[in-house]
């Protein structure tokens, strides 16, 4: 990937995953949300632990640390576009693990923000077995659009 901002994920992966959601919240209310990492915790149930390790906005080259579905995952941030567009690349349980590409895009909708969400998963383990990777990988994503539409709907609501 030469160009950061065209980043997206590895279409050859053995592991898809294409979702969206209508969001009634601008998008700067959910590009807040979402870009929160630190806050994670308080509206994603499944993610007991995430924190960014690197200070200041989030920009290409920043790293956040975090859990999910049994993984210890370390990402890096690829593209940042306010209120558009949000790529990371991380790798669960080390760069033998399973490595996730992770895409946001928010697209402005006459009910208020398209929320785009694709990622793509590699690796060793992924290739051992896909299918409950594509399972785990389907349902987490829809998952999280439903609780950001949910958390943006209701700040929106205040």
């Amino acid at each position: 990937m030469t160009d950061a901002e065209e980043a997206g994920i590895d279409a050859s992966a053995p592991v898809l995953s294409r979702h969206s959601v209508t969001v009634s919240a601008s998008a700067g209310t959910v590009w807040r949300i979402l870009t929160d990492i630190d806050a994670w915790t308080t509206w994603l149930p499944e993610i007991p632990y995430a924190r960014v390790e690197t200070p200041g906005p989030l920009a290409p080259g920043s790293v956040f640390r975090w859990s999910a579905a049994g993984m210890e995952i370390e990402s890096t941030i690829l593209a940042v576009r306010p209120q558009e567009r949000l790529v990371w690349r991380g790798y669960g349980n080390g760069p033998d693990g399973v490595l996730g590409i992770h895409v946001w895009t928010l697209t402005p909708s006459d009910e208020g923000v398209q929320v785009s969400t694709e990622e793509s998963f590699a690796g060793p383990p992924v290739d051992a077995d896909p299918a409950p990777f594509q399972e785990g990988l389907d349902a987490t994503l829809a998952g999280w659009l439903e609780r950001l539409k949910h958390t943006a709907e209701e700040a929106t609501a205040r």
